[in-house]
């Protein structure tokens, strides 16, 4: 028996054993620990956008023991436009801050989630400001200082450092070295343009980089020529002086201070033998038949006897020069004055400048004042005329449908009679040599249509602006010449263009019947056209200077289209009078026209007479 006795001894002992290490069944359990929880971790919750961080997610298990669970654990973002998380590889947990906000990341692991809060804050951010935007300087000169500022957006420590872009040939800049600017301390920035360097407009680019973060602003530079001004005895002249041109307009004193030299080295090609000629202004009448009596046409040169129209005023200034002066009849004999002078009811004056950015046009600022207490009817005025040396006689023009689209040019020998209409769709036409190189006139408010002739000695080049003269009649407008390659001058009319913001100061151009002499009875016909630039308004009749009704407007007149190429064909307007109540005998009928931009041009008057 003692055998068994130990046996049983040893057998409970290693059952005792067993139970207290926990290998038996029940006691203590026997899989791994849980994850009870999972805490995300942020080295800073308040990150900047722009900035990526990596975030930890730390587990604590049911053991209470605790491991990093980064690389196991799937992680998210509640508002991805502020910042994001990435779940694939070696970029789980890192946070990549986007925008300014607030955002929940999350990471989970074995079914159990946890998360932190970050608080995107905006990235150091800045703007670049330019004070002034724009500057000119002449060759051979400094610019005025401009002030490169940061404007800060959120704190910017950190210096700047600029760029500039688009600096033409020639000009060069002050400071020369490494630009810097802080948000503390502006940069003045000068720009130096060399007696050589490319006259031009040109859009700067200066860029400011603070690490990755760059902003630009842009600077208009422009690159003018030597100006230079002066008078004699019988002339007044501005000029534009580059490293190879000398480009100037010349006044004659003695005529009206008209444009009597629009020279390029030395190469004149205005043609001024006599004082009906020049590029000058002139009014007309449409009432007077010029064809066989003449009458109401008061010159900027002069008269046809040579008398030069007085100047009233001039000025030299630095960079332009003004006259104003009173324009003579042209036959001063239908105005009681035989052979000596006559003035006209009008002011004529006028600023010559140089087109900026431009070494070779020249603006022409006219205002014409009518102070007479008369009125003369719509007629085409000279606004101005272009009288030309025959060194350059083809004419050159865009006649096309599509205007200012560098459609293809067209070429016209003027006839030697007057007059050949031409259809001047870009508002301006030129005189040329075999070389392409010539003068160019440019009106930009005038009616799309000019006409021209070669006399020989002289070629001539009228845009169609019609005018009609009221009481205190005021017209303020502008015109260029441009002299050199037709090419250069017509890429130089488009920039002009380009800036031109103003609508067209010109009134409705027609003509209204019934014809002078003309008998009327019952319902009469009164009918004609019209055309206005920003379109007919209304059509009025007059008769004996009260209004009797409005014509309707809009029946077709092809003659009108045939005549000036370019006009609507929808100009026609009738109108019935019925002159049944209007007493028998002598009357006046004259019509208006109103445009949209309310400019009015009154017809020529029909004296009629009514038989009832």
């Amino acid at each position: 028996m003692k055998p068994l006795l130990a046996l049983a001894h040893r057998s409970a002992a290693l059952t005792l054993l067993l139970a207290a290490s926990g290998c038996g069944g029940g006691g203590g359990g026997g899989g791994p620990p849980s994850i009870a929880s999972i805490a995300v971790s942020a080295a800073n919750a308040t990150p900047q956008a722009g900035t990526t961080e990596q975030l930890t997610a730390t587990a604590t298990y049911s053991d209470r023991s605790t491991g990093d669970v980064t690389g196991q654990a799937n992680w998210s973002s509640s508002d991805s436009t502020v910042a994001t998380v990435g779940n694939v590889g070696g970029t789980k947990g890192i946070v990549t801050a986007s925008a300014a906000g607030a955002a929940t990341i999350t990471a989970t692991a074995g079914g159990i989630s946890g998360d932190t809060a970050l608080t995107v804050t905006p990235a150091p951010d800045f703007a670049v400001s330019l004070s002034p935007t724009a500057i000119s300087t002449a060759l051979g000169t400094t610019s005025p200082p401009v002030s490169i500022a940061l404007t800060a957006a959120s704190a910017v420590t950190e210096n700047a450092t600029l760029t500039l872009e688009g600096l033409p040939a020639g000009v060069t800049r002050e400071p020369s070295g490494p630009l810097i600017v802080s948000s503390a301390q502006p940069l003045a920035l000068t720009l130096s343009a060399s007696a050589t360097a490319a006259i031009g407009v040109y859009s700067v680019q200066v860029s400011a980089s603070i690490g990755s973060t760059s902003h630009a602003a842009t600077l208009t530079l422009t690159v003018n020529p030597v100006v230079i001004t002066s008078e004699d005895s019988t002339m007044i002249y501005i000029e534009a002086h580059t490293a190879k041109d000398v480009a100037r307009i010349g006044l004659y004193k003695t005529w009206g201070a008209a444009i009597t030299e629009a020279r390029l080295n030395g190469v004149n090609y205005v043609n001024h033998d006599d004082p009906g000629r020049q590029i000058q202004t002139s009014l007309w009448d449409g009432n007077v038949n010029y064809t066989t009596t003449g009458g109401y046409n008061p010159v900027e040169s002069g008269d046809h006897d040579f008398n030069g129209s007085p100047v009233l005023a001039s000025a030299v200034q630095a960079d332009a020069i003004y006259t104003k002066i009173q324009p003579l009849q042209w036959a001063p004999e239908l105005f009681g004055g035989g052979s000596s002078p006559v003035v006209g009811d009008a002011y004529m004056e006028k600023w010559v400048s140089v087109i900026p950015g431009s070494n070779r046009a020249f603006r022409i600022h006219y205002r014409i004042t009518h102070f007479g207490t008369d009125s003369h009817a719509v007629a085409p005025q000279e606004l101005p005329v272009m009288y030309v040396n025959p060194i350059a006689a083809s004419f050159i023009y865009y006649s096309g449908n599509t205007p200012w689209t560098n459609g293809a040019l067209s070429q016209l020998a003027m006839p030697n009679g007057c007059c050949a209409t031409v259809s001047t769709a870009e508002r301006w036409g030129a005189y040329v040599d075999a070389t392409n190189t010539g003068i160019a006139l440019y009106t930009p408010m005038q009616y799309p249509n000019g006409k021209g002739f070669n006399a020989g000695s002289t070629l001539q080049f009228t845009p169609l602006c019609p005018m009609s003269w009221g009481p205190g009649s005021v017209l303020e407008f502008d015109t260029y010449v441009l002299l050199g390659p037709v090419s250069e001058s017509r890429q130089t009319i488009y920039t002009l263009h380009a800036q031109s913001v103003d609508q067209s100061p010109l009134p409705p151009y027609g003509y209204g019947g019934p014809a002078s002499g003309t008998t009327l009875s019952g319902s009469a016909a009164v009918s004609g056209w019209a055309w206005a630039l920003s379109g007919i308004s209304s059509i009025d009749v007059f008769v004996d200077g009260h209004r009797v009704g409005s014509a309707t407007y809009g029946f077709p007149r092809p003659d009108v289209v045939s005549a000036l190429p370019g006009a609507p064909g929808d100009t026609g307007f009738q109108y019935a009078l019925d002159t049944t109540k209007i007493a028998n005998g002598a009357h006046a009928i004259f019509i208006t026209a109103t445009d949209i931009l309310g400019h009015v041009a009154t017809f020529a008057t029909s004296q009629v007479t009514i038989s009832n």
